[in-house]
């Protein structure tokens, strides 16, 4: 009956210390579509996947085709203090998935001691030396895989830091792409600023003119005049503008700022049509930062396991084998075996003492087994139970969290595309017009038709038309950056990793 008992208890125990999930057995609380709003209205077959792939290239940034911009991510990619931030946190994951693994192994030791005394009796005294050397081996028996879920909980924690660096790759690639098309968008404001200044003093000369000769009120004159002075400080801060992102781009390159980038001449670059992109349900093998959230899922599901056969009985083996060496000598008073009396000297009368040593040595091995059985210790075993299932309740949750993330990064940038592709267009015929606006308004001024205030409102309209279509353009160009960041990547494998220290 006994026996039957302690039966059933270890069958239940490895049942419960079993009961884990693999990542393909996770599955989010939340539904996931079939399709993007934005997108088409059933997804690609999958003879076309293959074209919708390279949205998805982890190095996305050369469909850009800036070889510049290449060249700035990859060295952002090596240098970048995040960057090596991150991969030291991947090797510290690692390393402590190894101490984890060291737990399941023998453990083995060495141990030595050494002793020199004198022992002081009533019938005589003894000197020893003693020395002793051991080489402990132990063992816990894995019974109910506890030590196994441990380590593959600690395992998965590494692959999660990896993916993390993975994000941190995508998420730097897009600042430093942000950052250059800053810079060369800043070029362009300042492009556009110094032609109307250009356009402005022009004007100025104009209105002086025709103040001298007496068509002109000294009013049009100093407002032409304001409206230079506007212009030259416009510029001043445009050109601050362009120092402010050759900062930020030096300090993501990982030094420090000053340095000077090849943007003369370049362009912002022809995007083209929205790309088609894989189901929604892709993301979850896309997207780095959902993967990582779904090894840690996996992972706290192996140390919910683990401390479930905390509480199951633990047997240990031991062996030692040593060596032993004692020596001793001293002098004796013999005593009679009976009486156990002092034997006196037949010469002297006194106890008869006599001069002995003793040397002993060999090899000494000692092995056995110990069981550990938790029986009583309050609520604490349970409330760690409880604790560790609570955890795993949180990062399903925020497993499902992420998800709803990715997929709403993916669905408004869709979205902001398609409306920032309409809005330029309206730009573009604003812009068209308001250069009509200002020809026109010019020649009825140069006629004496209109006085110089219609003039002023067309090139303060131009100005305004003008930059706002650069600024649009400029973020389109973001938007197809956040949508390759939407849509995850990898780190680029011909990087490889940083060796460890």
């Amino acid at each position: 009956m006994m026996r039957g008992t302690v039966v059933l208890v270890l069958m239940a125990a490895l049942a419960a210390g079993c009961n884990y999930r693999k990542t393909t057995d996770i599955e989010p609380n939340i539904p996931v579509p079939k399709t993007y709003s934005e997108g088409k209205e059933t997804p690609p077959p999958p003879e076309t996947k293959k074209e919708a792939e390279p949205v998805r290239d982890v190095r996305w940034w050369r469909q850009m085709g800036d070889t510049t911009l290449s060249a700035l991510i990859e060295e952002a990619l090596r240098r970048n203090q995040g960057v090596r931030a991150g991969w030291a946190r991947v090797r510290q994951a690692r390393y402590i998935a190894n101490q984890v693994r060291a737990a399941r192994m023998p453990q083995i030791g060495l141990q030595g001691a050494y002793d020199i005394g004198k022992e002081i009796q009533v019938f005589g005294e003894f000197e020893f030396q003693n020395a002793t050397g051991s080489l402990p081996i132990s063992y816990e028996v894995d019974l109910f895989a506890t030590r196994a879920r441990e380590h593959q909980g600690a395992k998965l924690d590494a692959e999660a830091a990896r993916l993390d660096q993975e994000s941190l790759a995508i998420t730097i690639s897009a600042e430093v792409a942000e950052a250059w098309f800053d810079s060369i968008n800043a070029r362009i404001e300042v492009a556009v600023v110094e032609e109307q200044l250009e356009t402005d003093l022009r004007f100025l000369e104009l209105v002086e003119l025709r103040y001298r000769e007496g068509l002109n009120s000294a009013v049009d004159v100093h407002q032409q005049r304001q409206r230079v002075a506007s212009q030259r400080a416009l510029l001043a801060l445009a050109d601050a503008q362009t120092d402010l992102t050759d900062q930020r781009l030096s300090v993501l390159l990982g030094e420090a700022p000053g340095r000077r980038f090849p943007v003369d001449g370049k362009v912002l670059p022809d995007i083209g049509p929205t790309p088609d992109i894989e189901a929604p349900a892709s993301l979850l093998e896309a997207r780095p930062d959902i993967r990582a959230v779904q090894k840690r899922v996996e992972a706290e599901d192996r140390r919910v396991a683990a401390t479930v056969g905390a509480r199951l009985p633990v047997i240990t083996l031991n062996f030692t084998p040593g060596y032993k060496w004692l020596q001793f000598e001293g002098d004796q008073v013999l005593r009679d075996p009976v009486t156990l009396l002092p034997i006196p000297d037949p010469d002297t009368g006194l106890p008869t003492v006599v001069r002995s040593s003793q040397t002993a040595n060999g090899v000494v091995w000692r092995a056995g087994a110990q069981l550990s059985v938790p029986l009583f210790d309050g609520i604490a075993g349970w409330s760690a139970i409880k604790a560790q299932r609570a955890v795993l309740d949180q990062l399903m949750e925020q497993y499902a969290e992420t998800i709803l993330t990715g997929l709403i990064e993916v669905e408004s940038t869709l979205v902001l595309e398609r409306q920032e592709r309409l809005r330029i267009q309206f730009l573009e015929d604003e812009f068209r017009l308001a250069n009509i606006t200002l020809e026109a308004t010019r020649d009825r001024y140069r006629a004496g038709l209109s006085d110089f205030r219609p003039v002023l409102t067309a090139l303060a309209t131009r100005q305004r038309s003008e930059l706002q279509l650069v600024a649009a353009r400029r973020q389109l160009v973001s938007y197809r950056i956040q949508l390759y960041r939407a849509l995850g990547g990898a780190w680029p494998k011909e990087f490889g990793e940083p060796e460890d220290d």
